[in-house]
Protein backbone atom coordinates (compact mmCIF):
# COMPACT_ATOMS: atom_id res chain seq x y z
CA UNK A 1 0.00 0.00 0.00
CA UNK A 2 1.31 3.31 -0.95
CA UNK A 3 1.56 5.84 1.84
CA UNK A 4 0.41 9.39 0.91
CA UNK A 5 2.04 12.32 2.66
CA UNK A 6 -0.42 15.12 3.57
CA UNK A 7 0.16 18.42 1.77
CA UNK A 8 2.68 20.57 3.64
CA UNK A 9 3.87 17.80 5.92
CA UNK A 10 7.32 17.75 4.35
CA UNK A 11 7.71 21.54 4.74
CA UNK A 12 6.75 21.31 8.41
CA UNK A 13 9.95 19.43 9.02
CA UNK A 14 11.99 22.52 7.97
CA UNK A 15 13.95 24.30 10.68
CA UNK A 16 11.92 27.39 11.80
CA UNK A 17 15.09 29.45 12.08
CA UNK A 18 15.98 28.71 8.45
CA UNK A 19 12.48 29.82 7.39
CA UNK A 20 12.79 33.07 9.29
CA UNK A 21 16.17 33.81 7.70
CA UNK A 22 14.75 33.06 4.26
CA UNK A 23 11.80 35.40 4.83
CA UNK A 24 14.16 38.15 6.01
CA UNK A 25 16.39 37.71 2.97
CA UNK A 26 13.36 37.81 0.67
CA UNK A 27 12.13 40.98 2.37
CA UNK A 28 15.51 42.69 2.05
CA UNK A 29 15.75 41.75 -1.63
CA UNK A 30 12.26 43.08 -2.34
CA UNK A 31 13.01 46.28 -0.38
CA UNK A 32 16.25 46.84 -2.29
CA UNK A 33 14.49 46.29 -5.60
CA UNK A 34 11.76 48.73 -4.52
CA UNK A 35 14.31 51.38 -3.53
CA UNK A 36 16.18 50.85 -6.81
CA UNK A 37 12.97 51.20 -8.84
CA UNK A 38 11.93 54.25 -6.80
CA UNK A 39 15.31 55.89 -7.32
CA UNK A 40 15.45 55.05 -11.01
CA UNK A 41 11.96 56.10 -11.99
CA UNK A 42 10.69 58.49 -9.33
CA UNK A 43 13.07 60.06 -6.79
CA UNK A 44 16.72 60.26 -5.89
CA UNK A 45 18.46 61.29 -2.67
CA UNK A 46 20.94 64.15 -2.44
CA UNK A 47 22.94 65.56 0.46
CA UNK A 48 23.03 69.34 0.96
CA UNK A 49 26.71 70.17 1.62
CA UNK A 50 26.52 73.93 2.28
CA UNK A 51 24.22 76.48 3.87
CA UNK A 52 23.47 78.61 0.79
CA UNK A 53 19.77 77.70 1.14
CA UNK A 54 19.57 78.04 4.94
CA UNK A 55 17.33 78.00 6.83
CA UNK A 56 15.19 76.19 4.22
CA UNK A 57 17.92 73.59 3.68
CA UNK A 58 21.02 73.29 5.83
CA UNK A 59 24.47 71.92 5.25
CA UNK A 60 26.65 70.45 8.01
CA UNK A 61 25.74 72.46 11.11
CA UNK A 62 25.58 72.59 14.89
CA UNK A 63 22.47 72.91 17.05
CA UNK A 64 22.62 75.08 20.17
CA UNK A 65 20.19 76.01 22.93
CA UNK A 66 20.45 79.59 24.14
CA UNK A 67 20.98 79.76 27.94
CA UNK A 68 19.34 83.21 28.07
CA UNK A 69 15.98 82.39 26.48
CA UNK A 70 15.97 78.63 25.77
CA UNK A 71 15.62 79.14 22.00
CA UNK A 72 17.09 76.36 19.83
CA UNK A 73 18.99 77.52 16.75
CA UNK A 74 21.64 76.28 14.35
CA UNK A 75 24.93 77.62 13.00
CA UNK A 76 26.72 76.40 9.90
CA UNK A 77 30.08 74.67 9.78
CA UNK A 78 32.59 75.36 6.99
CA UNK A 79 34.46 72.74 4.95
CA UNK A 80 37.19 72.56 7.60
CA UNK A 81 34.70 72.00 10.41
CA UNK A 82 34.92 75.50 11.87
CA UNK A 83 31.69 77.13 13.09
CA UNK A 84 31.11 80.91 13.12
CA UNK A 85 30.64 82.96 16.27
CA UNK A 86 27.19 81.92 17.53
CA UNK A 87 24.58 84.58 18.29
CA UNK A 88 21.05 83.75 19.43
CA UNK A 89 18.66 85.23 16.84
CA UNK A 90 15.81 85.44 19.37
CA UNK A 91 17.42 87.40 22.22
CA UNK A 92 20.89 88.43 20.99
CA UNK A 93 22.93 86.42 23.49
CA UNK A 94 26.40 86.30 21.92
CA UNK A 95 28.99 84.87 24.33
CA UNK A 96 28.16 81.28 23.40
CA UNK A 97 31.46 79.99 22.01
CA UNK A 98 31.87 77.45 24.84
CA UNK A 99 28.26 76.32 24.77
CA UNK A 100 27.75 72.60 24.21
CA UNK A 101 26.54 72.03 20.64
CA UNK A 102 25.01 69.03 18.88
CA UNK A 103 26.69 68.13 15.60
CA UNK A 104 24.26 67.56 12.71
CA UNK A 105 24.88 66.44 9.17
CA UNK A 106 23.70 68.21 6.05
CA UNK A 107 20.06 67.76 5.09
CA UNK A 108 19.34 64.71 2.96
CA UNK A 109 16.63 65.49 0.45
CA UNK A 110 14.53 63.40 -1.88
CA UNK A 111 14.35 64.91 -5.35
CA UNK A 112 11.41 64.31 -7.65
CA UNK A 113 13.10 63.33 -10.90
CA UNK A 114 11.70 63.91 -14.39
CA UNK A 115 9.19 66.48 -13.11
CA UNK A 116 10.63 69.12 -15.41
CA UNK A 117 10.24 66.78 -18.37
CA UNK A 118 6.50 67.37 -18.03
CA UNK A 119 6.37 71.02 -16.93
CA UNK A 120 8.85 73.92 -16.63
CA UNK A 121 10.30 75.12 -13.32
CA UNK A 122 8.15 77.72 -11.55
CA UNK A 123 9.07 80.91 -9.76
CA UNK A 124 9.94 80.50 -6.03
CA UNK A 125 10.38 76.73 -6.49
CA UNK A 126 13.42 75.01 -4.94
CA UNK A 127 15.20 73.07 -7.70
CA UNK A 128 18.26 70.84 -8.17
CA UNK A 129 20.33 71.32 -11.34
CA UNK A 130 23.75 70.77 -12.85
CA UNK A 131 25.94 73.81 -12.15
CA UNK A 132 26.65 75.31 -15.59
CA UNK A 133 30.23 76.21 -14.56
CA UNK A 134 30.97 72.60 -13.54
CA UNK A 135 28.27 70.25 -14.86
CA UNK A 136 29.43 67.34 -12.69
CA UNK A 137 28.30 69.29 -9.61
CA UNK A 138 24.64 69.38 -8.50
CA UNK A 139 23.43 72.67 -7.00
CA UNK A 140 20.20 73.46 -5.17
CA UNK A 141 18.73 76.99 -5.36
CA UNK A 142 15.40 78.76 -5.71
CA UNK A 143 14.10 79.70 -9.15
CA UNK A 144 13.27 83.42 -9.40
CA UNK A 145 13.59 84.40 -13.08
CA UNK A 146 11.78 82.62 -15.92
CA UNK A 147 12.52 82.47 -19.68
CA UNK A 148 12.09 85.74 -21.55
CA UNK A 149 11.98 87.90 -18.40
CA UNK A 150 14.31 90.67 -17.28
CA UNK A 151 15.55 90.15 -13.69
CA UNK A 152 16.98 92.67 -11.25
CA UNK A 153 17.58 92.78 -7.49
CA UNK A 154 16.30 96.09 -6.10
CA UNK A 155 16.05 96.88 -2.39
CA UNK A 156 16.27 93.20 -1.46
CA UNK A 157 13.37 92.27 -3.76
CA UNK A 158 13.26 90.40 -7.05
CA UNK A 159 12.02 92.73 -9.78
CA UNK A 160 10.67 91.09 -12.93
CA UNK A 161 10.13 93.22 -16.03
CA UNK A 162 10.19 96.34 -13.88
CA UNK A 163 7.75 95.19 -11.16
CA UNK A 164 8.30 93.45 -7.82
CA UNK A 165 7.69 89.70 -8.02
CA UNK A 166 5.11 88.86 -5.35
CA UNK A 167 4.70 85.60 -3.45
CA UNK A 168 1.55 83.70 -2.62
CA UNK A 169 0.76 83.07 1.05
CA UNK A 170 2.11 79.51 0.82
CA UNK A 171 5.30 80.71 -0.86
CA UNK A 172 5.75 83.42 1.76
CA UNK A 173 5.32 80.96 4.64
CA UNK A 174 7.84 78.60 3.07
CA UNK A 175 10.50 81.31 2.81
CA UNK A 176 9.95 83.53 5.86
CA UNK A 177 12.71 83.68 8.49
CA UNK A 178 11.92 83.76 12.21
CA UNK A 179 13.05 86.93 13.98
CA UNK A 180 11.40 86.60 17.41
CA UNK A 181 9.30 84.00 19.22
CA UNK A 182 7.47 85.23 22.34
CA UNK A 183 7.41 81.72 23.86
CA UNK A 184 11.13 82.07 24.64
CA UNK A 185 11.41 84.88 27.17
CA UNK A 186 14.96 86.22 27.70
CA UNK A 187 16.24 86.39 31.27
CA UNK A 188 17.19 90.03 30.65
CA UNK A 189 13.73 91.04 29.42
CA UNK A 190 13.18 93.14 32.56
CA UNK A 191 16.15 95.34 31.62
CA UNK A 192 15.55 95.22 27.86
CA UNK A 193 11.86 94.42 27.25
CA UNK A 194 11.01 93.04 23.83
CA UNK A 195 7.34 93.98 24.29
CA UNK A 196 5.88 97.13 25.82
CA UNK A 197 2.29 98.11 26.63
CA UNK A 198 1.02 101.47 25.37
CA UNK A 199 -2.35 103.10 25.76
CA UNK A 200 -3.11 106.73 25.07
CA UNK A 201 -1.25 109.50 23.27
CA UNK A 202 2.55 109.86 23.65
CA UNK A 203 2.15 112.87 25.95
CA UNK A 204 -0.80 111.43 27.87
CA UNK A 205 -0.12 107.79 28.64
CA UNK A 206 -2.92 105.87 30.34
CA UNK A 207 -2.96 102.66 32.34
CA UNK A 208 -2.75 99.61 30.08
CA UNK A 209 -4.70 96.40 30.51
CA UNK A 210 -1.86 94.25 29.12
CA UNK A 211 0.31 91.90 31.18
CA UNK A 212 2.79 89.15 30.36
CA UNK A 213 3.36 85.74 31.90
CA UNK A 214 5.77 83.10 30.53
CA UNK A 215 5.51 84.14 26.91
CA UNK A 216 1.74 84.68 26.94
CA UNK A 217 0.11 88.12 26.90
CA UNK A 218 -3.21 88.82 28.62
CA UNK A 219 -5.44 91.84 28.26
CA UNK A 220 -8.09 92.86 30.77
CA UNK A 221 -10.48 95.78 30.33
CA UNK A 222 -9.54 99.01 32.08
CA UNK A 223 -11.71 101.85 33.29
CA UNK A 224 -11.93 104.57 30.63
CA UNK A 225 -10.25 107.88 31.47
CA UNK A 226 -12.23 111.14 31.42
CA UNK A 227 -12.77 112.39 27.85
CA UNK A 228 -11.19 109.23 26.47
CA UNK A 229 -11.98 108.71 22.73
CA UNK A 230 -14.40 105.89 22.00
CA UNK A 231 -11.97 104.33 19.54
CA UNK A 232 -9.03 104.17 21.99
CA UNK A 233 -6.89 101.05 21.50
CA UNK A 234 -4.61 99.33 23.99
CA UNK A 235 -1.39 98.34 22.21
CA UNK A 236 1.06 95.46 22.62
CA UNK A 237 4.18 96.81 20.87
CA UNK A 238 7.21 94.82 19.71
CA UNK A 239 10.69 96.29 20.24
CA UNK A 240 13.37 94.60 18.17
CA UNK A 241 16.68 93.74 19.80
CA UNK A 242 19.44 93.62 17.19
CA UNK A 243 21.33 90.36 17.88
CA UNK A 244 24.54 91.55 16.21
CA UNK A 245 24.71 95.16 17.46
CA UNK A 246 23.33 94.09 20.87
CA UNK A 247 20.90 97.01 21.16
CA UNK A 248 17.46 98.08 20.02
CA UNK A 249 17.24 98.76 16.31
CA UNK A 250 15.44 97.96 13.06
CA UNK A 251 15.14 94.40 11.77
CA UNK A 252 18.13 93.57 9.56
CA UNK A 253 19.10 90.63 7.37
CA UNK A 254 20.76 88.62 10.13
CA UNK A 255 21.09 84.85 9.69
CA UNK A 256 21.72 82.83 12.82
CA UNK A 257 23.19 80.18 10.53
CA UNK A 258 26.01 82.58 9.52
CA UNK A 259 26.82 83.64 13.09
CA UNK A 260 27.71 87.13 14.21
CA UNK A 261 30.67 87.79 11.90
CA UNK A 262 28.80 88.20 8.60
CA UNK A 263 27.69 91.77 8.04
CA UNK A 264 23.99 92.59 8.42
CA UNK A 265 23.84 96.18 7.21
CA UNK A 266 20.58 95.80 5.26
CA UNK A 267 17.34 96.85 6.96
CA UNK A 268 14.53 94.50 5.92
CA UNK A 269 11.21 96.16 5.03
CA UNK A 270 9.25 92.92 4.44
CA UNK A 271 7.83 91.67 7.76
CA UNK A 272 5.15 89.28 9.02
CA UNK A 273 3.28 88.61 12.24
CA UNK A 274 1.70 85.40 13.49
CA UNK A 275 -0.25 85.02 16.74
CA UNK A 276 -2.91 82.87 18.39
CA UNK A 277 -5.71 85.02 19.85
CA UNK A 278 -8.32 83.90 22.37
CA UNK A 279 -11.11 86.48 22.51
CA UNK A 280 -13.90 86.96 25.02
CA UNK A 281 -17.35 88.10 23.93
CA UNK A 282 -16.64 91.60 25.31
CA UNK A 283 -13.85 92.34 22.82
CA UNK A 284 -15.04 95.02 20.42
CA UNK A 285 -12.10 95.26 18.03
CA UNK A 286 -8.60 93.95 17.37
CA UNK A 287 -6.04 95.83 15.32
CA UNK A 288 -2.63 95.34 13.73
CA UNK A 289 0.01 97.97 13.04
CA UNK A 290 2.84 96.95 10.75
CA UNK A 291 5.56 99.08 9.17
CA UNK A 292 7.35 98.46 5.89
CA UNK A 293 10.08 100.98 5.20
CA UNK A 294 8.49 104.42 5.35
CA UNK A 295 4.97 102.97 5.12
CA UNK A 296 2.78 102.41 8.17
CA UNK A 297 -0.28 100.19 7.81
CA UNK A 298 -3.15 99.98 10.28
CA UNK A 299 -5.79 97.24 10.05
CA UNK A 300 -8.86 97.38 12.32
CA UNK A 301 -10.92 94.18 12.58
CA UNK A 302 -14.33 94.47 14.27
CA UNK A 303 -15.63 91.59 16.37
CA UNK A 304 -19.16 90.15 16.18
CA UNK A 305 -19.83 91.75 12.80
CA UNK A 306 -20.11 95.31 14.07
CA UNK A 307 -18.82 97.14 10.98
CA UNK A 308 -16.29 96.09 8.35
CA UNK A 309 -12.51 95.74 8.21
CA UNK A 310 -10.74 99.10 7.84
CA UNK A 311 -7.28 99.49 6.31
CA UNK A 312 -5.21 102.67 6.45
CA UNK A 313 -1.83 103.41 4.91
CA UNK A 314 0.03 106.32 6.47
CA UNK A 315 -3.27 107.42 8.09
CA UNK A 316 -5.07 107.45 4.71
CA UNK A 317 -7.99 105.03 4.43
CA UNK A 318 -7.58 102.42 1.68
CA UNK A 319 -10.35 100.95 -0.41
CA UNK A 320 -10.23 97.16 0.04
CA UNK A 321 -12.54 94.37 -1.11
CA UNK A 322 -13.63 92.27 1.93
CA UNK A 323 -13.46 88.51 1.45
CA UNK A 324 -14.33 87.03 4.86
CA UNK A 325 -15.71 88.05 8.25
CA UNK A 326 -15.01 84.98 10.44
CA UNK A 327 -15.45 86.84 13.74
CA UNK A 328 -19.00 87.76 12.76
CA UNK A 329 -19.99 84.09 12.67
CA UNK A 330 -18.74 82.98 16.10
CA UNK A 331 -21.40 81.17 18.19
CA UNK A 332 -19.37 80.17 21.25
CA UNK A 333 -17.17 82.39 23.40
CA UNK A 334 -14.33 82.56 24.14
CA UNK A 335 -13.08 81.73 20.65
CA UNK A 336 -9.53 81.13 19.45
CA UNK A 337 -8.24 82.22 16.03
CA UNK A 338 -4.85 82.29 14.32
CA UNK A 339 -3.97 85.76 13.09
CA UNK A 340 -1.40 86.30 10.33
CA UNK A 341 -0.47 89.66 8.84
CA UNK A 342 2.31 90.55 6.41
CA UNK A 343 3.66 93.40 4.33
CA UNK A 344 5.93 91.63 1.85
CA UNK A 345 6.78 92.43 -1.77
CA UNK A 346 4.70 95.64 -1.59
CA UNK A 347 1.62 93.62 -0.64
CA UNK A 348 -0.44 93.76 2.58
CA UNK A 349 -2.23 90.55 3.54
CA UNK A 350 -4.20 89.70 6.71
CA UNK A 351 -5.76 86.32 7.46
CA UNK A 352 -7.71 84.72 10.31
CA UNK A 353 -7.45 80.92 10.45
CA UNK A 354 -5.97 81.03 6.97
CA UNK A 355 -8.87 83.02 5.46
CA UNK A 356 -7.86 86.35 3.87
CA UNK A 357 -10.02 89.12 5.34
CA UNK A 358 -9.78 91.22 2.18
CA UNK A 359 -8.25 91.14 -1.25
CA UNK A 360 -4.48 91.66 -0.80
CA UNK A 361 -3.59 95.34 -1.01
CA UNK A 362 -0.84 95.80 -3.61
CA UNK A 363 1.11 99.01 -4.05
CA UNK A 364 4.08 99.91 -6.26
CA UNK A 365 4.96 103.27 -4.73
CA UNK A 366 6.68 102.62 -1.38
CA UNK A 367 6.86 105.76 0.74
CA UNK A 368 10.29 107.07 1.70
CA UNK A 369 9.14 108.49 4.99
CA UNK A 370 10.50 108.77 8.55
CA UNK A 371 13.60 106.79 9.56
CA UNK A 372 13.40 103.20 10.69
CA UNK A 373 12.64 102.43 14.31
CA UNK A 374 12.75 99.38 16.55
CA UNK A 375 8.96 99.01 16.85
CA UNK A 376 7.69 97.86 13.45
CA UNK A 377 4.78 95.68 14.66
CA UNK A 378 2.02 96.01 17.27
CA UNK A 379 -1.27 94.30 18.20
CA UNK A 380 -4.12 96.41 19.59
CA UNK A 381 -7.43 95.66 21.30
CA UNK A 382 -10.48 97.57 22.43
CA UNK A 383 -12.91 96.15 24.93
CA UNK A 384 -12.74 93.01 27.06
CA UNK A 385 -10.43 90.14 27.87
CA UNK A 386 -7.99 88.83 25.27
CA UNK A 387 -5.13 86.33 25.38
CA UNK A 388 -2.26 86.26 22.88
CA UNK A 389 0.09 83.28 22.60
CA UNK A 390 2.57 81.85 20.07
CA UNK A 391 3.39 85.39 18.96
CA UNK A 392 6.08 85.33 16.28
CA UNK A 393 7.77 87.93 14.10
CA UNK A 394 9.20 86.96 10.69
CA UNK A 395 11.10 88.65 7.91
CA UNK A 396 11.34 87.86 4.22
CA UNK A 397 14.55 86.94 2.41
CA UNK A 398 16.54 90.07 1.56
CA UNK A 399 18.59 89.52 -1.60
CA UNK A 400 21.95 91.27 -1.33
CA UNK A 401 24.17 92.83 -3.97
CA UNK A 402 27.43 91.41 -2.57
CA UNK A 403 28.82 88.00 -1.67
CA UNK A 404 30.48 88.45 1.72
CA UNK A 405 33.47 90.76 1.38
CA UNK A 406 34.54 89.43 -2.03
CA UNK A 407 34.45 92.12 -4.74
CA UNK A 408 32.25 91.00 -7.63
CA UNK A 409 30.41 92.48 -10.60
CA UNK A 410 27.00 90.97 -9.91
CA UNK A 411 24.52 90.03 -12.60
CA UNK A 412 21.06 91.54 -12.37
CA UNK A 413 21.90 94.07 -9.65
CA UNK A 414 23.11 97.32 -11.18
CA UNK A 415 20.96 96.74 -14.24
CA UNK A 416 18.34 94.17 -15.33
CA UNK A 417 19.53 90.91 -16.85
CA UNK A 418 17.54 89.71 -19.85
CA UNK A 419 16.83 85.97 -19.97
CA UNK A 420 16.50 84.15 -23.28
CA UNK A 421 14.24 81.22 -24.10
CA UNK A 422 14.75 78.24 -21.76
CA UNK A 423 16.99 80.27 -19.41
CA UNK A 424 16.40 80.58 -15.65
CA UNK A 425 17.82 82.85 -12.93
CA UNK A 426 18.34 81.20 -9.51
CA UNK A 427 19.13 82.54 -6.03
CA UNK A 428 19.93 81.04 -2.63
CA UNK A 429 17.80 81.83 0.44
CA UNK A 430 20.95 82.54 2.49
CA UNK A 431 21.69 85.49 0.24
CA UNK A 432 24.80 86.98 1.95
CA UNK A 433 26.83 83.79 1.38
CA UNK A 434 25.09 82.15 -1.60
CA UNK A 435 27.11 81.73 -4.78
CA UNK A 436 24.25 81.87 -7.28
CA UNK A 437 23.23 83.51 -10.56
CA UNK A 438 24.27 86.92 -9.24
CA UNK A 439 27.95 85.98 -8.91
CA UNK A 440 28.75 83.20 -11.37
CA UNK A 441 31.81 84.26 -13.35
CA UNK A 442 30.42 82.96 -16.62
CA UNK A 443 26.81 82.97 -17.67
CA UNK A 444 24.34 83.59 -14.80
CA UNK A 445 21.64 81.35 -16.24
CA UNK A 446 20.61 77.71 -15.89
CA UNK A 447 19.27 76.14 -19.11
CA UNK A 448 16.16 74.05 -18.65
CA UNK A 449 18.02 70.98 -19.91
CA UNK A 450 20.31 71.12 -16.84
CA UNK A 451 17.54 70.83 -14.24
CA UNK A 452 17.52 67.50 -12.40
CA UNK A 453 14.32 67.76 -10.38
CA UNK A 454 12.48 69.30 -7.46
CA UNK A 455 13.38 68.38 -3.85
CA UNK A 456 10.23 67.66 -1.86
CA UNK A 457 11.30 66.04 1.43
CA UNK A 458 14.11 66.22 3.99
CA UNK A 459 13.93 62.52 4.65
CA UNK A 460 16.87 61.41 6.78
CA UNK A 461 18.29 64.15 8.99
CA UNK A 462 20.67 63.09 11.72
CA UNK A 463 22.80 64.06 14.67
CA UNK A 464 26.36 63.09 15.53
CA UNK A 465 26.48 61.61 19.02
CA UNK A 466 28.80 59.25 20.89
CA UNK A 467 27.23 55.85 21.53
CA UNK A 468 28.71 52.50 22.47
CA UNK A 469 27.04 49.63 20.62
CA UNK A 470 28.63 46.20 20.96
CA UNK A 471 31.91 47.86 21.85
CA UNK A 472 31.95 50.13 18.78
CA UNK A 473 31.49 53.91 18.69
CA UNK A 474 28.54 55.03 16.58
CA UNK A 475 28.41 58.73 15.90
CA UNK A 476 25.38 59.25 13.69
CA UNK A 477 21.72 58.70 14.61
CA UNK A 478 18.55 59.76 12.79
CA UNK A 479 16.72 62.88 14.04
CA UNK A 480 13.03 62.53 13.10
CA UNK A 481 12.19 66.02 14.47
CA UNK A 482 13.71 67.57 11.35
CA UNK A 483 11.87 65.49 8.75
CA UNK A 484 9.88 68.02 6.73
CA UNK A 485 8.38 68.75 3.35
CA UNK A 486 9.96 71.34 1.07
CA UNK A 487 7.53 73.72 -0.56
Amino acid sequence: MTKHTPAGEGRSQENPAVGTVRQTVDLVVVLCLGVLMFRTFSAEAYVVPTGSMAPTLMGHHRELTCPNCGFVFVIGVDEEGHPPRPVCPNCGKNDLDRLTAVECNGDRVLVQKFLYDFRPPRRWEVAVFHFPGEPSQAYVKRVVGLPGESVQIVGGNVVIDGRVARKSLDELRAMQILVHDSRYVPHDSDRFPRWVFLRGAPRRRLASGWSQSEGRFMHEPVKPAPNEPDDMLDWLVYRHWDPVLNRYGPIRDHYAYNGGDVGTENVVPDLSLEARLTLSSEVEMIAIMIRSGGDRFMVRIPVKGEGSVEVARNDHKQLVVPWATPLAEVDHWPCTVMLQASVVDHRLTVTLDGQPLFQPLDYDNPFAGPPWDESPIAVGVRGGALSVSDLKIFRDVYYTSALGSIPRHPHGVNEPYQLKDDEYFVLGDNSPVSNDSRFWSGSPVVPRSMFLGKPFLVHLPGQVVALEVFGRSVYWVPDPRRIRYIY
